[in-house]
């Protein structure tokens, strides 16, 4: 497995390149961060991370990949949604054959890690966070560390005039990157790895990501490291990051700047022992799904207006386009609900475009529905779901009014990027539920 050359895993019609490092032991996937060396060139003598490779090497097998837009993958041509990065990585850990590998994440890599261990807690081992955060953009009272909007509106700036000139070498070297030579080799490795399109888009990306929704449901064992004077992924950010995980390990490395150029023997360790060490717990049936309700409206209305056998022929026709369009957006559970779908979707995004394309297709058909929508655990039971989550969709979807689709906060957060439109009505305070839930409707801009 170990050969060290470069493999490509498929995400439809995306190739996204990775390599293999070592022959034996637990497999470890790196989700990476903005700026990482691309795979062809990632263990070569010159590469600061070549020494990370080879002590992982020879007691794991260590997966590298290229991101999407960067090294030798495929590009992309527009913001990545969060869904759609998860799914590049589904598609490598796939790829990769292993049946429960861990995974390491740096930087919003690390989110995108989190969010795979969410969505599919069966599929993984363990999960290592280096100088990560939840969220990379100030959201006060709830997360105030992060970057502003100005501050990242002076990035976006800088990519774009200085991109392979060493751009925004201050935040992941500090003050170092004022030493001769620094920025230059910075820039360098820039210019290797993307386009300056390619890196606002990334960066885009980045300050877009939040997984807060999630973090309380993780359920592999979770390690995070962080360094105090990290200027990219503030300490505080990565230490209430590690207390929303049950049972997080934290640990913290001695100040300095995000690059971890200067660490990566204690990197190494800590991750060695954390990976290699005991099993980790074994996967139940909980796990994080977007639950999606639909509900005709007015339907006792209407099959008293249009006769049993009519009202027939266009449920029947409602059926049939629903279960297609769910299908479709790769729902992995369906049932009824008197006038109406229960769903499981894997993503919110898909979810949101599905209720969206739903919504008018069934309205030239003389039957309007209603949609609500929301992201969180749920329980199996045999063949049932259920679970609070399960709930507050149902709650929401039944605030909805005809032709709409309604959304929680978390689906919103978590389809940053996605270029779909979020418009607050609220805070709600639903039946049967403790906390007020934030809704939104959502519609194409």
């Amino acid at each position: 497995m170990g050969d060290n050359r470069v493999r490509y895993a498929r995400n439809g019609d995306v190739r996204l390149a990775y390599r293999v490092f070592g022959d034996s032991g637990p497999v470890v996937i790196w989700s990476p961060g903005w700026v990482v060396n691309d795979v062809d060139n990632i263990d070569e003598p010159t590469s600061p991370y070549a020494r990370l490779v080879n002590r992982f090497a020879e007691s794991m097998q260590f997966v590298m990949w290229d991101r999407r837009g960067t090294g030798l993958s495929d590009p992309a041509d527009h913001v990545l949604t969060l869904e759609e990065r998860v799914s590049d990585l589904c598609a490598v850990v796939d790829a990769v054959g292993a049946e429960r590998p861990s995974l390491s994440g740096t930087g919003d890599g690390g989110a995108i890690a989190i969010m795979f261990a969410a969505m599919y807690p069966d599929r993984i081992h363990r999960l290592c966070l280096y100088g990560t955060a939840a969220r990379f953009s100030q959201d006060p009272p709830d997360h105030p560390w992060g970057f502003s909007s100005e501050e990242i509106a002076r990035q976006l700036d800088e990519i774009d005039q200085h991109w392979g000139d060493g751009a925004l070498a201050d935040l992941f070297h500090n003050d170092a990157s004022e030493i001769i030579g620094v920025r230059e080799a910075f820039g360098k490795r820039q210019r290797s790895i993307a386009s300056p399109t390619m890196a606002k888009l990334w960066w885009q990306a980045f300050v877009d990501v939040d997984v807060r929704g999630v973090l309380g449901t993780i359920q592999a064992p979770t390690m995070v490291l962080a360094r105090p004077g990290d200027r990219l992924v503030p300490v505080e950010a990565a230490a209430a990051l590690a207390a929303a995980i049950p049972h997080a390990q934290f640990r913290q490395f001695a100040p300095g700047p995000h690059n971890s150029f200067d660490i990566i023997d204690d990197i190494a360790e800590q991750g060695l022992e954390f990976i290699c060490g005991s099993p980790g717990s074994a996967a139940d049936e909980r796990m994080v799904k977007t639950v999606m309700f639909t509900d005709i409206v007015g339907s006792t209305e209407r099959l008293s207006a249009h006769g049993d056998a009519r009202w027939r022929h266009r449920l029947d026709a409602h059926d049939e386009l629903v279960e297609r369009l769910l299908s479709r957006h790769g729902a992995t559970f369906t049932s009824h609900t008197g006038d109406g779908y229960f769903a499981l979707l894997e993503g919110p995004t898909s979810a949101a475009r599905c209720a969206l394309e739903l919504v008018p297709e069934l309205a030239t058909r003389g039957i309007p529905i209603r949609v609500g929508i929301h992201t969180g655990e749920c329980e199996r039971r045999g063949t049932e779901w259920s679970g609070l989550a399960v709930h507050t969709g149902a709650r929401i979807g039944a605030m909805a009014g005809a032709g709409e689709v309604l959304v929680s906060r978390t689906v919103r957060d978590l389809s940053a990027g996605s270029g779909l439109r979020f418009d607050a009505l609220g805070p709600q305070r639903f039946k049967g539920l403790t906390d007020d839930v934030e809704v939104f409707r959502v519609s194409t801009r």
